[in-house]
């Protein structure tokens, strides 16, 4: 989690899971809500993104 002076909240999440031996599978989630300096140049002041990990070990 982030906050700074100008009230920009940045959160992520993430679980990381074990398959089998060797194998990770990781998810995330990222939220953002822009205060009162928009950096991201986006419209809305909320954003949500997140991403799905795949790890291989040999």
């Amino acid at each position: 989690a982030s906050y700074d002076d100008d009230k920009n909240l940045g959160i992520a999440a993430n679980v990381a899971y074990d398959i089998v031996p060797g194998l990770t599978i990781t998810a995330e989630v990222d939220y953002v809500n822009v205060g009162d300096s928009n950096w991201t140049n986006a419209d809305d002041d909320d954003a949500i993104g997140g991403l799905l990990r795949f790890q291989r070990s040999f």
